[in-house]
């Protein structure tokens, strides 16, 4: 009985923690023919996408490697493959895996975009996040759990490819599928199993 809880519970963990796709970037790995601020705040040391299938949102998440709000120029454009044609306009940069043809963009000044449309964002210290409704970034034939995605810090002050400072990471990953209720529902289901077990074996031992 016992090794099937445990069993149970490692693959409700498992099934919790596969989908997790955050990246760490090394700090200071700006592109050799960026032209911009070397402000910390372009330096990008972690960044992650996740899509939630029951609100139907993804969040979009990066840490600098300093304080983000106000720093004049910077921003982060996240590129998402939805399917269908995408772009790789990066290639000339030794980056060919970064390809998108849907883009969410945060910026230190406090307004945002996906694509086109403004979208609320919020700023914490080093991390700026925004939470965006999957309808403002339509499938071209894939799931919403299926699209991946990378993003690059820009100094919005340059023009051209100078103004591309960090990646991370420097090729597409899929996005983090939020686990759906009946995972956790398995989980705290096994947790609680192996505390009845616990309690009876404690009640059985202090009868004897």
């Amino acid at each position: 009985m016992k090794n099937l809880l445990l069993k149970t519970l490692a693959l409700a963990a498992f099934a919790v923690s596969a989908n997790a796709h955050a990246v760490t970037d090394i700090s200071g790995d700006f592109l050799s023919g960026y032209t911009g601020s070397r402000d910390a705040a372009f330096d990008v040391l972690s960044a992650d996408v996740s899509y939630n299938a029951g609100t139907n949102e993804f969040v979009f998440r990066t840490t600098a490697a300093g304080a983000i709000a106000g720093v004049n120029g910077a921003a982060y454009v996240f590129g998402l493959d939805a399917g269908g044609a995408t772009v790789a306009p990066f290639t000339s940069v030794g980056l060919p895996g970064a390809v998108f043809n849907r883009t969410v963009t945060l910026r230190a000044n406090g307004t945002a975009g996906a694509g086109a449309t403004p979208i609320t964002e919020h700023i914490v210290g080093d991390q700026i996040f925004a939470t965006v409704s999957a309808s403002l970034l339509p499938s071209n034939g894939r799931d919403f759990k299926d699209y991946t995605w990378t993003v690059w810090s820009i100094d919005t002050n340059v023009s051209g490819l100078g103004r591309l400072a960090d990646f991370a990471p420097d090729a597409n990953i899929k996005v983090t599928a939020v686990p759906e209720p009946a995972t956790y529902g398995m989980l705290l289901g096994g947790l609680g199993l192996l505390g009845m077990v616990a309690r009876r074996r404690a009640g059985s031992g202090a009868g004897k």
